[in-house]
């Protein structure tokens, strides 16, 4: 019996692509275009000249070959790990990527160990093929390609820098890029007073902090959303505030008097884009490209200030990871809390040490947002050591009645539709069963002549439309099934780890890892003369108990 294939289509266009295809149009035969559509137009009829079924399309519209983190792509191996496609048609080999390592390792074991068969029309090569020896040289081909290409562009974007050219993407926060020349800075005016303003608040000794604080208050938009309100589209998912790191940066940039300097970081490689700072000795430096927004003298001044608070801050011993660093939020904004010590010096000459942890959105907004929500480190101890022993003597007197309580817990918002669930999951099943016939039926019909062309096309169409909808509810019900079951395999686990700890004298940071997902801290308040702070602990496996 003849295999019946599920075809994805992948189509893919990068930048440089489609710039070459548009200087080279008047050569290119239409039938070896690029684009997108003709991609997917050649591809379509192959698989239904193969009497192939045309499952999905899988489209990446301006990414680089190099580059495997594509959203289609990624989408596509998804799809092929759930048996919803098991042949893979390309147009040609570098549609699916340029890096020769990457194809090869897709091509020769990716794909075969999903069960899915891969072809690329132009190049004639289909792994259940015997013409299968030129696949990787033509991968190689490709990848030289990427390389070569990549060597072209930065020689350029170099030899730019060298000239005094600006070439990043986005102007530094106080100019804009010219509209006659895009590689010269002229002033923001409206930016540029915002930081002639900040350079005089530092200078007259005010902490980054502070000018945080101050601009927020003021309602003065940041940088990333001064560009997307000017020059964008008007919004950002950016935060809408001041922080602490962002005056520190602007206070210690030299674009502020006239000078340019760039090459200060790159990526590794044409295939490893992970961005690394470069000795100094290889910064692009151009003095007096562009009009300075502070003067040489107060940008000295505020230098020294700078660095005075450099050497007082590397005087301090370097911080170390305390016994809850990274597991507290805010419970207010989300935020995570970050860690204060603190030193008393008593009379006696010793010292007593403190430790305690408070909201990070409020300290870098200079106060401006959110608030304190401090909690010392020996009161959460205390607190979190008595919940902990109290959930493992539960657990050891009646385990039954504890995990019976949480199962009820988590299943209490399910247990009304699992019910309809169940009933939806096998109805979809048959209906996926029933369109598979259908399908099979309707091919034998377009073979035998006992529909036309054009109806044969029409009908799969619709029939494809209904399948892939109907497949995406059903691992969508499925998925949540497989939840629930590793839910309940959780709460098992947890009462097993937290049964080891009935008689827990002590708290360190192994075991915080092994039992605490994070914790909630909501602020403190004051009611009838008694304080009070919120306190919710959400544990591994099983959240909050």
């Amino acid at each position: 019996m003849t295999k019946q294939y599920k075809v994805g289509i992948y189509c893919r266009l990068s930048v440089d692509d489609a710039s070459n295809s548009a200087k080279a149009k008047h050569y290119i035969p239409s039938e070896e275009s690029v684009s997108i559509e003709n991609q997917y137009e050649i591809l379509s009829k192959f698989a239904m000249l193969n009497g192939w079924i045309e499952v999905k399309t899988y489209r990446d519209d301006g990414y680089s070959g190099g580059n495997f983190q594509r959203p289609g792509f990624l989408e596509m191996l998804e799809d092929a790990r759930h048996g919803l496609i098991n042949l893979i048609l390309v147009k040609d080999l570098s549609r699916l990527g340029r890096d020769f390592v990457e194809v090869g390792r897709y091509t020769d074991v990716v794909f075969p160990s999903l069960g899915c068969r891969f072809v690329s029309v132009l190049d004639c090569l289909d792994s259940e093929g015997d013409n299968t020896d030129m696949l990787h040289f033509r991968s190689l081909m490709n990848d030289y390609h990427l390389k070569d290409l990549s060597s072209k562009i930065r020689s350029v974007l170099h030899a730019k820098k060298k000239s005094g050219q600006y070439v990043a993407a986005y102007a530094p926060y106080g100019y804009r890029k010219s509209e006659e020349d895009k590689h010269r800075l002229v002033l923001d005016e409206e930016a540029a007073a915002v930081v002639r303003e900040i350079y005089q608040m530092r200078y007259s000794g005010m902490a980054y902090g502070k000018i945080a604080a101050t601009l927020n208050g003021r309602g003065i938009l940041p940088p990333s959303w001064h560009w997307a309100v000017h020059y964008g589209k008007g919004s950002c998912n950016r935060s809408k505030l001041w922080a602490y790191a962002t005056v520190k940066c602007l206070l210690n940039d030299d674009v502020y008097l006239g000078t340019l300097t760039q090459n200060c970081t790159g990526s590794r490689s044409y295939k490893d884009k992970t961005m690394i700072h470069k000795p100094e000795s290889e910064w692009i430096s151009h003095e007096n490209a562009h009009e300075a927004i502070i003067q040489p003298e107060l940008w000295e001044a505020v230098q020294k200030i700078n660095q005075a608070a450099k050497q007082r801050a590397d005087g301090r011993t370097p911080p170390q990871p305390a016994l809850f660093t990274g597991k507290l939020v805010c419970a207010d904004c989300g935020h995570p809390m970050v860690v204060s010590r603190q030193s008393l010096h008593r009379k006696n000459g010793t010292v007593k040490r403190y430790v305690s942890y408070f909201c990070s959105r409020f300290a870098t907004t200079g106060h401006s947002t959110c608030s304190w929500h401090r909690v010392s480190e020996i009161t959460l101890k205390n607190i979190v050591l008595s919940e902990i022993r109290a959930h493992g003597k539960a657990v050891a007197t009646d385990e039954a009645a504890v995990l019976d309580r949480l199962k009820q817990q988590i299943q209490s918002a399910n247990t009304s539709r699992q019910e309809d669930c169940q009933q939806e999951i096998s109805r979809l099943r048959r209906r996926l069963e029933e369109l598979e016939r259908m399908t099979a039926k309707l091919y034998e019909d377009k073979v035998s002549g006992a529909i036309s062309e054009a109806s044969f096309a029409l009908l799969i169409e619709k029939n494809e439309q209904e399948r892939v909808q109907k497949a995406e509810r059903l691992d969508t019900l499925l998925a949540g099934e497989r939840k629930s079951q590793q839910d309940i395999a959780n709460i098992q686990r947890w009462a097993g780890t937290v049964r080891q700890y009935l008689d827990l004298q002590d708290l360190n940071r192994d075991i915080v890892e092994e039992l605490i997902d994070h914790i909630e801290i909501g602020e403190r308040t004051v009611i009838d003369g008694q304080k009070h702070q919120d306190i919710k602990i959400y544990y591994r496996f099983v959240g909050l108990v």
